[in-house]
């Protein structure tokens, strides 16, 4: 069995110790309760600006390159590990990272330490609207870290309207894929269409792997709230939170679960079992609809 807490705060965008110290507060607060890992949303750590992605700001962006810090080597980590070591617990959270070949080049990561030290981290690919001004992107390693409490996947928000990023981790054999996201809510009501496709696609990425999606989202103006714990069977969703900040907890059997949903859901029909990996050649091909090519074009 396994413990999980998911977190809904809000940031400041000019303090990064007071947000390292409200995270503090809720993972002593998840440790109470005996939890095995605890996430936090997208650069929770260093803030997410003070305007939307649909628009830049150059305050925002040198803030965010005067709180990037190194990791694992910046005092952030470190400070987490020790309180993973402390509470017996893995923590994942988000943060602006200082690229340590580049002096003016940022990463939108997600962090993951544990009882043993530093796990991982994960630099976001897929940037939205303006947030490619701010970070570079990440080289798409989709990593998965063997843990104690099982294997674990980390994708950050707008990644997660891609299936193929959790469908390359639940090949390497994820079980829980952790997706820290700054998901907006423009209206502030369960009918706005970015809320319905905040829950389909945390559901879907669940589904489609038959494992277990965790996400966490910020609260506060036109920001989405809802962070969810979800199961892989279908609309499983364990525990979620509202529009305000807080913090929800359950307990999962992960292989229970995730074994169930490939005998049970569909029939035995297990989806990555089923799949047939040599038909989908042209998934990696140039395309017109998509101007980046890494490739030759033939």
């Amino acid at each position: 069995m396994v413990k999980i807490a998911t977190v809904c705060m809000g940031s400041d965008p000019r303090d990064k110790a007071a947000n390292r110290n409200k995270m503090i507060a809720y993972i002593e607060k998840a440790a109470a309760q005996e939890a095995d890992l605890i996430v936090f949303p997208e650069e929770i750590l260093t803030g997410v600006g003070t305007v939307g992605m649909q628009q830049f700001k150059g305050e925002d962006k040198l803030f965010m390159q005067q709180a990037s810090e190194l990791v694992p080597e910046g005092e952030s980590t470190r400070i987490f590990v020790e309180q993973a070591r402390k509470h017996n617990l893995y923590i994942c959270w988000g943060m602006a990272e200082k690229d340590p070949d580049r002096f003016d080049a940022t990463h939108n990561v997600a962090v993951l330490v544990g009882p043993e030290g530093y796990v991982g981290k994960y630099r976001k690919v897929h940037q939205p609207l303006c947030e490619r001004l701010y970070h570079y992107p990440g080289t798409g390693d989709y990593p998965v870290f063997d843990t104690k409490i099982g294997k674990i996947g980390l994708e950050v928000c707008y990644d997660k309207c891609f299936p193929e990023v959790a469908r390359s981790m639940a090949l390497k054999g994820a079980q829980i894929i952790l997706g820290p996201t700054c998901w907006p809510n423009i209206s502030g009501t369960l009918d706005d269409p970015d809320h319905k496709v905040h829950v389909t696609f945390s559901q879907a990425r669940a589904m489609e792997n038959m494992v277990f999606f965790v996400d966490a989202n910020h609260s506060g103006a036109f920001m989405g709230g809802h962070s969810m714990i979800v199961g892989p069977n279908p609309g499983q969703i364990i525990a979620t939170t509202g529009f305000e900040e807080e913090m929800v907890v359950a307990e999962v059997d992960v292989e229970e679960e995730i074994n169930r949903a490939r005998i049970f859901s569909m029939g035995g029909s297990d989806l990555l079992r089923d799949r047939k990996a040599g038909t989908y050649g042209e998934l990696t091909k140039w395309n017109a609809y998509n101007p980046y090519w890494g490739g030759v074009v033939e």
